[in-house]
């Protein structure tokens, strides 16, 4: 059976399920309880912030897209013997990519041995855009169903134990697919520059054909015609003698130039490798 507001509200007045002076009633839902998260006991940015006061220093708690988070709740638990919890994340979070990487149950007697344990949600977010959340954001929810047999277990503090197993995996700030599209970008960007480069010379090399043959074009006019006042006039070898100097300004301008790009395309390809 899954406890309703009236009788999660009862529990809340026995000192049960919550320590007193952490649970606030209006986050008492139809058949669960709306969970704050705290400013503290966090991992952001691959940065720890300890559950002792070592608050997150700016006002908003921002999980950017494609990252990994811990975050914990203002709640500190002291879970009866015949309750177990089951978590999720709220519509509103869960609609902007907020996913919840943890498991979902909250144990029996969870914080009966500890007088400041809460819980400790490892989340990413897989939505486009970050997703920015103050302190006290009702971000979880939890319901509670009624079990029976339930012993209670004498377990390390979840705050070490989720430090050294977030800590222990290789950029664990990051999502799988974080980092694969990061690879895929890098080797993408490595590809497009050595495409790039390999255009450049041939559009150099191109123009330089283009000007040799130009110039060979005017060189044989120029020794091959007996008497070339009878078809060229004195504007026409004007403008052939222009034609020829562009000629060869233009194969020494495309040389040099070409010269200075495969400088400059070796360094950068050297520093890409």
């Amino acid at each position: 059976m899954i406890l309703g507001s009236s009788k999660i509200r009862e529990r809340l007045d026995n000192g049960e399920i919550f320590r007193e002076g952490t649970w606030d009633p209006d986050c008492i839902k139809e058949a669960s309880y709306a969970l704050r998260i705290a400013n503290d006991g966090m991992i952001i940015d691959n940065k720890e912030y300890e559950p002792d006061g070592s608050e997150y220093p700016m006002n908003n708690i921002i999980i950017t897209p494609g990252s990994i988070a811990i975050l914990s709740t203002m709640e500190r638990l002291c879970m009866p013997g015949d309750l177990v919890g089951r978590l999720g994340v709220r519509l509103h979070y869960a609609s902007m990519g907020l996913t919840g990487l943890m498991g979902i149950q909250v144990d029996p007697y969870y914080g009966q041995n500890r007088l400041d344990e809460r819980l400790y949600i490892k989340v990413a977010n897989f939505g486009n855009q970050q997703v920015i959340l103050s302190e006290g954001a009702t971000v979880f929810n939890i319901e509670f169903s009624l079990t029976e047999g339930a012993n209670n277990p004498n377990k390390r503090s979840t705050w070490e134990r989720i430090k050294k197993n977030f800590n222990e995996q290789k950029q664990s700030n990051w999502t799988y697919m974080t980092q694969v599209k990061t690879e895929f970008r890098e080797e993408l960007d490595k590809e497009i520059g050595g495409i790039r480069d390999n255009q450049q010379s041939v559009v150099m090399f191109g123009v330089f054909l283009v000007a040799i043959t130009i110039l060979g074009v005017l060189l044989t006019i120029l020794f091959n015609v007996d008497n070339p006042s009878n078809w060229v006039t004195q504007w026409g070898w004007i403008i052939l003698m222009v034609l020829f100097t562009i000629a060869v300004a233009a194969i020494v301008i495309f040389v040099v130039t070409a010269g200075l790009a495969f400088y400059k395309t070796t360094g950068e390809r050297k520093k890409r490798e």
